[in-house]
């Protein structure tokens, strides 16, 4: 296995090791292409980042073009940010196209007219990060039933964060307040893991990855994200039973 990826699997990724996700990464056109059509239809939100800075935009895959070898972005209502964009070396895309986490970068971003408006072009990415693996799969709890994890600190007290995200290999977090200050490895044992309408559970947590982001309003926040340690049979059962409950409820109001 290779041990020296591309920034897309190291510097940008953060949320799990290189040699967990390297398997991932789709590197050919016949792989890309059709991952990228598929974030054109609904369009999928992505957010765009521009490394070791704060900042981010909303955009959107508005159309793919192999015989150019280009992808056509949303251009952001903010003028002064788009100028960041087109400025910048590179720039980090994330979405979950059906609940999978996508991640590429972007270079050499171009101002061009798309439909009569104004868009960004950028050459096709030469690797796209698609953790489509059941361990990597991750549910967003429902805003009107949010869950949370307590941590225990140092000085025992307890932090509940609510989660931003779950799987059956782990979960990530919202810090809203910067208050957890610990090294990437930390083990938090015995931890509460409030789901609704669902029994809580006691659980094991790795703390794997820390990172400032920011919310669609602008909010800035520490994401903090780690793995399930030892997760016993009957507590996988129960947490694998409440993703699916959140699933389905997210199918009905999507249905309407």
């Amino acid at each position: 296995m290779t041990t020296n990826p591309d920034p897309t699997t190291a510097e940008s990724i953060g949320k799990a090791s290189v040699e967990d996700t390297e398997k991932y990464v789709l590197r050919t056109r016949r792989e890309i292409i059709p991952l990228l059509k598929a974030l054109t239809k609904k369009p999928d939100p992505v957010t765009a980042k521009i490394p070791d800075s704060t900042h981010t935009m909303i955009t959107a895959v508005l159309d793919v073009l192999p015989n150019k070898n280009l992808m056509v972005l949303d251009y952001g209502p903010a003028e002064a940010l788009n100028k960041k964009l087109l400025a910048a070396d590179r720039v980090i895309c994330t979405t979950r196209h059906e609940m999978v986490e996508t991640r590429f970068n972007c270079s050499n971003l171009k101002q061009v007219k798309y439909k009569g408006e104004p868009a960004f072009a950028v050459p096709l990415p030469d690797s796209v990060l698609h953790l489509q693996r059941r361990g990597y799969f991750r549910i967003k709890p429902l805003t009107s039933h949010p869950a949370y994890l307590g941590l225990t600190l140092e000085n025992d007290q307890v932090l509940n964060l609510k989660l931003i995200d779950i799987g059956i290999k782990g979960l990530s977090l919202q810090d809203n307040l910067f208050r957890l200050h610990t090294a990437q490895g930390k083990l938090f044992e015995n931890c509460k893991l409030t789901l609704p309408a669902n029994p809580s559970l006691n659980v094991n947590f790795e703390l794997r990855y820390s990172a400032s982001s920011s919310s669609r309003d602008g909010q800035e926040f520490n994401r903090v994200g780690g793995r399930f340690i030892n997760l016993n049979p009957n507590d996988e059962f129960n947490l694998q039973r409440f993703i699916n409950m959140v699933q389905i409820e997210q199918n009905a109001l999507i249905k309407g």
